[in-house]
């Protein structure tokens, strides 16, 4: 009897043992984490059949918005005071991606001061660069159309191509120009610089226009240094004579003129 139970109990000792050795149970699974937040399900409207969307938003809304807590409840929870739970304010923001550099050369446009998205649309446009409207259109948000469209509109300004001559953002030169202004007007008028322009002495030189000194042995070739007798603060240029945008006169002359020998009284006083 001794050795019967003896043996009951190793047999139930056995089957316990078989079955702490068998494959361990499946682990639960862990707790599900929330899906990423679908921001178009509200606002769909931003990018949507639109042409042009900024490749930020691609990158995912947070990737602006970090600001923006628990974006599945409306109204949204800010964690910062900064507009629209933005990471920072522009054009801080935009540096971010955009190369800072660009925007800080010696002249800076009025505008970039003012907020990026004043010119762009933050998330997508029909236009190109994400403008919030086509050039010159855009442009005379803040400069006069009057200024523009007088009698006589230079054909670059007539075909909306303000960005063929100004830079936007920021500029090393003048106006906001691409490049030097003699440089700017010599991309279309390249035929000034080779014969006299204006009038011709007996030296066959012409008028100055502004055309840089010559560098001498060792020194960098400068613009000339000849101020504009009726324009404050400005270097003689084309555009001591010409309006480069429009002109009630002839050949986008400055002054009232029909020829033009009849401007030079404007600077020369007799």
């Amino acid at each position: 009897m001794r050795i019967l139970r003896s043996f009951s109990i190793c047999t139930a000792l056995a089957a316990v043992l078989s079955l702490s050795s068998a494959a361990p149970a499946a682990a639960a699974d862990p707790p599900s984490q929330p899906a990423e937040i679908d921001c178009n399900k509200c606002h769909a409207g931003l990018t949507v059949r639109i042409k042009v969307v900024h490749a930020a938003v691609q990158m995912g809304c947070p990737s602006c918005h970090t600001g923006i807590a628990e974006a599945n409840k409306v109204p949204h929870k800010k964690t910062n005071t900064i507009t629209r739970g933005l990471s920072a304010e522009q054009p801080d923001l935009c540096y971010g991606c955009h190369d800072k550099a660009k925007f800080s050369k010696k002249t800076v446009h009025a505008a970039v001061g003012m907020g990026c998205t004043g010119c762009h649309n933050p998330h997508a446009s029909n236009n190109g660069k994400l403008l919030v409207a086509p050039a010159p259109d855009l442009c005379f948000n803040c400069h006069d159309k009057a200024d523009f469209s007088r009698k006589n509109v230079h054909a670059p300004v007539a075909g909306g191509m303000c960005l063929s001559c100004h830079d936007p953002h920021s500029s090393d030169d003048p106006g906001l120009l691409t490049k030097a202004l003699y440089s700017v007007c010599f991309d279309c008028h390249d035929g000034v610089s080779k014969q006299p322009h204006a009038i011709a002495g007996f030296s066959q030189k012409g008028h100055p226009i502004g055309l840089p000194k010559k560098a001498r042995k060792g020194k960098k070739e400068r613009l000339t240094d000849v101020k504009d007798p009726n324009r404050e603060g400005k270097l003689f240029s084309c555009a001591s004579c010409h309006n480069p945008h429009s002109s009630d006169n002839v050949k986008l002359f400055r002054y009232p003129a029909k020829r033009a020998m009849d401007l030079c009284s404007n600077c020369h006083k007799y």
